[in-house]
């Protein structure tokens, strides 16, 4: 039997379409299937404190592997199913990249004993491109996992190291940096502080509306001593400062009610084609067009993939296989004619960009829409396949004529334009989908000396208009426009846009005001106090873009194996090991750090006659602080509960309908004051968390769960609940601390893959 293992469950269906059931099997694996330990509750504490695990020359470190939440499951689940046959082959057709080709040398080291493994991948999940695969199957890359366990590796140690130095400047629970993170995270506090050192420049302008089109009053020209410009000394020959001049032109075009046109240049021009859709540009397109999170448009595109009506989604090409470009060729002849072909060739991806995977386009270019889908899932596929034929059709050809025009009684001349395509070219297919109105193709005339009324206006719309307004500070970085800084910079790959600003969030570095993203104050103190200490002897940062895009250059050598992985990973962590000693010294000589003064303030609150022994915290060096916060543990001075704390457990009084005396009486706590402190509320509401999960029911998702799980062991209904001292399903609570939760752990031990 051939069993084929795929990441995710939603392609299983149409895998197995493709396949056939008679000598075909395929399941899910969920992804990655073990991990570096990282959990103290269930792996050994000694392996969770390391940052890095040594290695021998000439080889990459040999850390111990364990399961991921899903793994064993998944690993039991199909050598559950291998068992049912004879001899069994499989097929490991994670996806077609670096994280997909590490999930296939995990899967290889757990399954090699149970059948013979191959290694296939596919750009699309039709029967064509599924049927090539797996009659071609190869061995795993191992350059391509290489690659993937250096970058595992480099995450490990950066996040392990620099977070212990962040969090001494945060005062939320936040304390986390990163390689690709930190750098994301420069962009959107760099904003910030231009946001913040823009000086607003007043401004005046006039504009006058007839039924050819809409005029500007033109004020200034570069060299006029009064030429308007805005603090960066860019000019606008549309505004000015003076107020009087503004009046006065409104109030002449006023008094004329038409204006005469002056001169009539006429000018040609042509738009190429945009090339086809790489991830970035996805994300982007979607974000600018609808407002989309990155997250969203990846998931969506997902479920297209998934589906089999789009190519895989993580690409940075914009290549197109030459089987859709005569496919995109075929159908723009029979719909436009050929006279709307463009080039003959697929566009190219640019020089430096990694082109393992073809960029993102539908499977069957013919296909108009996608049946039984949500409305949102529709635009996703219309906007890919719109982009992907006009990828291949001629250039939009358009006249413009920049008209000049005068007033009676005013000085300034007044500017404005009217065109219309020749071809609208490309921009049919956006037309045809819907997504871009059809274009004008009226030849407009228009002669000198023609007089031109100006068109009615009322209070709310007058015309002529007199505009008073000032510039306004760069726009906040919205999660879309945050990805193209990113591709920008070099920085990131198409698996890790969407999450890596995702987790700016979670950290709580960045919040959401009016869609854009602004940086928290934590988030300051990570970018502009904690990412400067690591600097390397040669003044180079870690978290620059620079080093960063560096670093995966590295990562891109060591995949195409130009460069030997082992070589690649002890240049990288010597490198960080030097900024992470100089980031420690330099934090033992620094003024108090927030995440120290927080803590001491938390003393102070509770104990405020220390307020005399310390003096001015901003008199104490960093080292003084922990020297202070080391004397005060000593003595046990009991904390206040923190702000978080203290709103969780009302929360959970609330919730449980009991009181703080019920509470502590139950608890069988004896409060040391009237109030509880730091760690008697720690209690409470562990207490009072027990309470609420029994009253909860556990999830479907747990219940499933249970019950997959006791069939892998061989257990029916009472022998399973018996492990949790129950008789039945029925008496199980949900929550995190209930019994639901724990039988799951009970079933599913983790256990040391080595």
């Amino acid at each position: 039997m051939n069993i084929l293992l795929v990441e995710s469950s939603a392609k299983c269906k149409t895998l197995l379409k493709h396949l056939g059931k008679s000598e075909w099997r395929v399941l899910p694996t969920g992804g990655h299937l073990e991990r570096l330990p990282e959990d103290r509750k269930i792996h050994p504490p000694k392996e969770v404190k390391k940052a890095y695990w040594s290695n021998r020359p000439n080889d990459l470190p040999k850390p111990p592997w364990f399961w991921t939440e899903r793994g064993e499951a998944a690993i039991g689940a199909i050598k559950t199913e291998a068992a049912k046959h004879n001899s069994v082959t499989f097929y490991l057709a994670a996806d077609p990249d670096r994280e997909g080709e590490r999930i296939a040398w995990h899967l290889e080291k757990l399954l090699s004993d149970v059948g013979r493994c191959h290694r296939v991948t596919f750009q699309e999940i039709t029967k064509p491109a599924v049927l090539t695969a797996v009659d071609s199957p190869r061995n795993i890359n191992q350059d391509l996992v290489d690659s993937a366990l250096i970058r595992t590796f480099i995450d490990r140690v950066v996040g392990w190291r620099a977070s212990n130095i962040a969090k001494r400047f945060t005062s939320s629970s936040t304390n986390s940096m990163g390689r690709v993170q930190t750098p994301t995270l420069g962009f959107i506090v760099e904003r910030e502080l231009e946001r913040e050192a823009h000086v607003p420049v007043r401004y005046f302008e006039v504009q006058a509306v007839t039924s050819l089109t809409d005029w500007q009053v033109r004020f200034h020209e570069r060299s006029d001593a009064a030429a308007w410009v805005d603090d960066k000394s860019k000019f606008d020959p549309h505004r000015t400062a003076d107020s009087a001049l503004a009046n006065t032109a409104q109030a002449a075009l006023v008094a004329a009610g038409s204006i005469s046109v002056a001169d009539v240049t006429s000018r040609r021009s042509s738009q190429r084609p945009r090339p086809p859709f790489s991830t970035d540009a996805l994300l982007q397109a979607a974000g600018s067009r609808w407002g989309w999170s990155p997250r969203k448009t990846s998931t969506l595109a997902g479920q297209l993939y998934e589906a089999g009506h789009l190519t895989y989604i993580r690409t940075d090409s914009t290549r197109l296989a030459s089987e859709a470009v005569q496919a995109g060729r075929s159908f723009i002849t029979k719909t436009w004619g050929d006279d709307q072909l463009g080039a003959a060739t697929a566009p190219r991806s640019a020089a430096g960009v990694q082109d393992a995977h073809e960029a993102i386009r539908p499977t069957d270019l013919t296909l108009v829409t996608v049946p039984d889908v949500e409305p949102d899932v529709q635009r996703l596929y219309a906007l890919v396949r719109a982009h992907t034929l006009a990828s291949l059709m001629v250039p939009s050809q358009r006249v413009t004529l920049s008209l000049k025009a005068r007033c009676e009684n005013l000085d300034c001349a007044l500017d404005g334009s009217v065109g219309w395509y020749t071809n609208p070219g490309w921009r049919r297919a956006f037309q045809a989908a819907g997504l871009e109105k059809e274009a004008e193709i009226t030849p407009i005339t228009v002669e000198p000396g023609e007089t031109l009324e100006l068109s009615a206006g009322d209070a709310e719309n007058p015309n002529p208009e007199l505009r008073e307004d000032e510039t306004k500070p760069p726009a906040r970085y919205r999660a879309y426009a945050l990805v193209k800084a990113m591709k920008d910079a070099g920085i990131g790959r198409p698996s890790t846009y969407a999450r890596t600003v995702e987790r700016l969030e979670e950290r709580e570095y960045v919040q959401k005001e009016g869609g854009a993203l602004a940086p928290t104050e934590s988030g300051r103190n990570i970018w502009l106090e904690a990412a400067p200490l690591f600097s390397m002897p040669d003044e180079r940062e870690v978290f620059q873009t620079d080093y960063t895009a560096a670093m995966e250059s590295l990562l891109d050598d060591v995949a195409e194996g130009r460069s030997k992985a082992s070589t690649v990973w002890e240049t990288i962590l010597e490198e960080f090991k030097s900024a992470h000693a100089a980031a420690q010294e330099a934090c033992k000589t620094a003024s108090i750090l927030p995440r120290t003064r927080f803590k001491l303030m938390g003393y102070l609150e509770a104990a405020p006659e220390l307020t005399k022994e310390i003096g001015d915290l901003d008199a104490l060096t960093e080292q003084n602080g922990k020297e202070w916060l080391a004397e005060f543990r000593s003595r046990g001075i009991p904390l206040l509960p923190s702000k978080k704390q203290q709103h969780f457990l009302d929360e959970l009084l609330e919730a449980t309908e009991l009181t703080l005396e019920q509470t502590t009486e139950a608890a069988e706590l004896k409060l040391a004051g009237k109030a509880p402190n730091r760690e008697e509320a720690s209690a409470l509401i562990d207490y009072l968390k027990g309470v609420q999960a029994a009253n909860t029911a556990p999830s479907a998702k747990q219940l499933k769960w249970i019950v997959d799980l006791a069939k892998t062991s061989g257990k029916d209904e009472a022998g399973v609940c018996a492990l949790v001292g129950l008789e039945s399903y029925s008496e199980l609570t949900g929550g995190k601390g209930g019994t639901a939760s724990a039988l799951i752990d009970t079933l599913q031990p983790r256990s040391n893959r080595g």
